[in-house]
């Protein structure tokens, strides 16, 4: 039996994606890692609900939205999708947009029409691989041999664009670009997924990303609190630890003894940090950032204050777009 194996690949697949499509959704997720990112498996956390803005404020003002038609091979799967993406927008338990029928009786606030075709590319690409030319009779490889592979590089891309109007038809938003999905197939790396499979996946993102353009996103986030205790002594160090303790089971009273110890040790950065996020998950941000400000005065070389100060600003976005929103007239 001949054995290889591909350089930088595993032997049973060697199937790779590249040209990750670096759209909107892609600064949502960067934002959303800032000041939010994972904590280690053992680390406490403290939970906040929060809204960040959407792409557009344009969009994220309107009410009604009609989906009209979109042109091209993959354009009605991509107006069926946004559609469904778009009339299951819910910000604090509400449908964010009505969605009307096109050219229904009293219009809409937003009309969308686009367009969307995928297209496909294959070229061949060399491959460095080692190939086993002997074994043992244990199965071993005794010697290999360097060799290429013939590959394909296989390119799946979607062209697409959109386009909103209002009601007296002027241009609200609109957006040209492609998303693209690359995959390398070699010999005996197994079944490729079809074209079909690859341009419905593309289709799938796009709707994600252009909803994202189009609505604030609420999110839950498990942010972790700060477990330092230098500068804290006996009863103060007491109380912080039980209030690192609580927040697995009683936020309202781990945040009670982050107050408690605020008062015996006014100048405590993990405490001062623990009740901004306290604040923040009240929304109660003017009072958070009063907190975060401090932490930063007090060590300037810390990152974490200054990217909760830009969270809460992205918060603080999201809801004048909210508001906004909800003060548009209805019809």
């Amino acid at each position: 039996m001949t054995r290889v194996w591909i350089d930088r690949v595993t032997p049973r697949s060697v199937k790779r994606r590249a040209h990750r499509h670096r759209a909107w959704t892609m600064l949502v997720a960067a934002g959303l890692a800032i000041g939010a990112a994972q904590a280690p498996l053992r680390a406490e956390t403290l939970p906040i609900e929060g809204v960040y803005p959407a792409g557009s404020d344009q969009l994220s003002a309107l009410n009604s939205i009609a989906i009209g038609p979109f042109t091209g091979d993959d354009g009605q799967t991509l107006a069926i999708q946004l559609e469904q993406a778009l009339a299951e927008v819910r910000v604090r338990g509400a449908s964010y947009f009505s969605m009307v029928p096109y050219r229904a009786k009293g219009g809409a606030d937003g009309t969308v029409t686009g367009a969307a075709r995928s297209s496909m590319e294959s070229r061949r690409e060399d491959v460095r691989a080692r190939e086993c030319v002997y074994e043992d009779n244990k199965g071993r490889c005794k010697q290999w041999r360097d060799v290429i592979i013939v590959c394909e590089r296989q390119i799946v891309t979607l062209t697409y664009s959109l386009k909103v109007e209002g009601r007296r038809r002027e241009r609200v938003f609109g957006v040209a670009s492609t998303a693209e999905d690359s995959q390398l197939i070699c010999p005996n790396s197994g079944d490729a997924p079809t074209i079909e499979a690859t341009v419905g996946q593309l289709v799938s993102r796009v709707a994600t990303e252009l909803r994202l353009q189009f609505a604030p996103l609420e999110v839950r986030d498990d942010i972790r609190v700060k477990e330092g205790t230098d500068g804290l002594q006996n009863d103060a160090k007491k109380r912080f630890k039980e209030g690192i303790r609580l927040t697995k089971r009683n936020v309202t009273s781990a945040c009670t003894m982050w107050t408690e110890v605020d008062q015996l040790v006014p100048d405590h950065g993990p405490t001062l940090f623990n009740l901004g996020l306290c604040a923040e998950s009240r929304r109660e941000y003017d009072a958070a950032e009063t907190f975060y400000r401090r932490v930063f005065e007090l060590n300037r070389s810390e990152r974490y204050a200054n990217e909760a100060i830009d969270r809460l600003n992205r918060r603080r976005h999201a809801e004048r777009q909210i508001a906004s929103h909800d003060a548009r007239p209805r019809r």
